[in-house]
């Protein structure tokens, strides 16, 4: 079990993920509108992927 605590996402998992969760923000927003719960929770998952992507890559 500890070795799924540890799990770092590979780069290209990373990228993938803002790409997936940049798609379901627009969508979501569009549909749901830019406040609402889910678009607002997907935005927030979409931060720590990008905060994730930077820090992999010492750019903040």
């Amino acid at each position: 079990m500890s070795s799924i605590k540890n799990y770092t996402p590979t780069k290209e998992e990373i990228i993938k993920m803002i790409d997936e969760l940049r798609h379901e923000l627009i969508q979501t927003g569009m549909k749901e509108g830019l406040a609402s719960s889910a678009t607002i929770n997907i935005s927030q998952k979409l931060d720590k992927f990008i905060y994730m992507y930077q820090k992999m890559h010492r750019l903040i």
